[in-house]
């Protein structure tokens, strides 16, 4: 999978780098199995409308994020077996460890920078 990194444009926080899950197969299997999700990595999953948490062992944060790049939902501690909404103007949704909106000054509305 590409691994990129991502930066909140609003406070000019570095997120973390995230792995990214295009293919089906990717998509699918998403983070389960995974222990654990570390500070500064994530998941990007494209395209995305909504997630579930069913077979984690831990809780993450959701962030929905249209096609300009503008967070538009963050979900910050969806906990194991649990569905998200689903979000039809959402692009593609980042995976990244729980309440890390609050620990970076991330917020609905911010826009995000996806580069190498």
């Amino acid at each position: 999978m590409e691994k990129m990194s991502v930066q909140n444009l609003k406070n000019q926080s570095f997120l973390g780098h995230v792995l990214i899950a295009k293919s089906f197969k990717a998509r699918t299997k998403g983070l389960l199995g995974s222990k654990e999700l570390p500070d500064y990595q994530g998941l990007l999953i494209n395209p995305c409308m909504q997630v579930h948490t069913i077979g984690m062992n831990y809780p993450i944060s959701i962030w929905f994020v249209n096609y300009d790049n503008k967070i538009i939902r963050i979900i910050d501690e969806l906990k194991p077996y649990r569905i998200s909404p689903c979000l039809f103007n959402s692009h593609y949704v980042i995976e990244f460890p729980a309440n890390w909106a609050e620990k970076t000054g991330s917020n609905e509305g911010d826009y995000l920078k996806l580069f190498k």
